[in-house]
């Protein structure tokens, strides 16, 4: 065995000697379980800080996101692309998702992270469509009703 493994060996025990006498070794235990339980509410008061201010972070994303999907669908729709039904159809799930019947209370965080979600990828979409070659126009119109031929 190596002479650090045994010199950090004696040293930890010291350790715990000392330890043992400033607690007692009567109470050494309880200390020792009221330090984790310490420990613990600590971790679990972070827990829920932190978890107030994702909240507070994700309806933020969620909105801010939603307005840029919806600038980038009137810059495609300007630009002659399609983006009216996809401005609509995500307007309507982002309202559903985040709506509340009552003004009091607000829509639990798994609808925010699902509307988040949503306007994301609707927005990458808008992105894509913008970013990508134009339609061709040079085509005829395809034959009414279908299946007719002049």
């Amino acid at each position: 065995m190596r002479r650090d493994t045994i010199a950090f060996i004696w040293i930890g025990g010291l350790v715990l000697a000392v330890l043992l006498y400033a607690v007692g070794p009567d109470r050494f235990l309880n200390s020792i379980l009221n330090l984790w339980d310490s420990l613990d509410m600590l971790f679990h008061d972070l827990a829920l800080m932190l978890g107030a201010q994702v909240f507070g972070v994700v309806r933020a994303l969620a909105i801010a996101i939603y307005f840029v999907f919806a600038a980038l669908a009137l810059l495609s729709v300007q630009r002659g692309r399609r983006g009216v039904g996809a401005l609509v159809v995500v307007t309507v799930f982002f309202l559903l998702l985040v709506g509340s019947p009552f003004a009091e209370f607000t829509a639990p965080l798994g609808r925010w992270m699902l509307a988040l979600a949503l306007v994301l990828f609707a927005a990458a979409m808008m992105t894509q469509r913008l970013l990508g070659p134009p339609r061709q126009r040079d085509l005829p119109p395809p034959p009414y009703p279908p299946g007719f031929r002049q």
